[in-house]
Order: C-alpha cells, then sequence, then structure tokens
C-alpha cells in the first residue's frame, strides 16, 4: 500500500510539474532568440535591391518583423544603401499573418520614385520571407496614405503574389 500510496502521488506531482513548469515560460517567454534574416539595400545606381544576411535578436513576432525592418538601416557594406535611412519604424502589429507596420519619415528620408518603389519592395521582401506573414499594412504616422512619399501607389493590404 506504502509503495502504491508514494508512487501515485509521485507520479501525478511529476507529470503535473513538468506541464506547470513549461506552461510560464512558453506563457511569458520574452526570452529572446536570434535568427539569420534577409535584409534588402539598394546598389550605388539605386535601380536595384541587394539582397544580405543579418542577424537580429528579438523575442516576439512583431519584434522579430520590427527587428527585421530596424535592420534595413544598416548596410554591411558601403557600396550599398539603406532606402530606410530617415524612416523610423515606429511599432510593429501582428494579427492572423496580418502586419501592420507604423512608420514616420523624415525629409532626408524621402527618396525619388525609383528610391520609394524599391523601398517598399525591401519592405516587402523582408517581411514576406516569414511563411506565416500574410500581408503587410504600411501606415504612415498612423494613416493608410496613397502612396509613402507621393510617386508610387501603395496597396493597402501588400499581399503576397
Amino acid at each position: 500500500e506504502n509503495t502504491s500510496g508514494a508512487g501515485n502521488p509521485s507520479g501525478s506531482v511529476g507529470t503535473a510539474d513538468p506541464g506547470s513548469a513549461n506552461s510560464p515560460n512558453d506563457g511569458g517567454s520574452p526570452e529572446a532568440k536570434q535568427l539569420k534574416v534577409k535584409t534588402y539595400f539598394a546598389n550605388d545606381n539605386l535601380d536595384k535591391l541587394i539582397e544580405r544576411e543579418a542577424e537580429i535578436t528579438y523575442s516576439t513576432d512583431a519584434d522579430k518583423y520590427k527587428a527585421s525592418l530596424d535592420a534595413l538601416k544598416q548596410p554591411p557594406e558601403d557600396k550599398l544603401s539603406s532606402l530606410s535611412e530617415g524612416i523610423t519604424y515606429k511599432s510593429v502589429e501582428v494579427k492572423d499573418g496580418n502586419v501592420v507596420v507604423d512608420m514616420s519619415i523624415a525629409d532626408e528620408g524621402r527618396l525619388g520614385a525609383p528610391g520609394e518603389q524599391l523601398l517598399v519592395l525591401s519592405i516587402r521582401e523582408t517581411l514576406f520571407q516569414f511563411g506565416e506573414v500574410k500581408s503587410i499594412e504600411l501606415l504612415v504616422d498612423g494613416e493608410k496614405t496613397e502612396s509613402l512619399m507621393g510617386h508610387v501607389g501603395l496597396p493597402h493590404p501588400i499581399k503576397r503574389d
């Protein structure tokens, strides 16, 4: 009797412990993770995107997307240009695979039509590398705009091809 009595409680405690130990970790795991992501920069002539790899640190999906966008501001080589210079990615929210990016654009961040087109493409390529992202909504200072900088029409939302 004692062995089965001792065995049962310890058995149930054993099964309960891993469960209760895991759930707080799963539920509140702002544990930093690292990931290599693709980033996109303009070539010297600002006429095509060049893909590079960057390492980001994040804890949630929204962090992962924001860190990936922030990585677009730091070209790894002198001959590459950041299209996101002068752009602040203020917030990134994600719901059901739909990513909403709110940004502000400083005067020095404004590009001509070719640069604006590449910027939108760089954001698109960066976020759609994550299979779970279905669409991207780009907002400027919280507003849906016809275009980021007045040259290139902006779909709401941007969908995967």
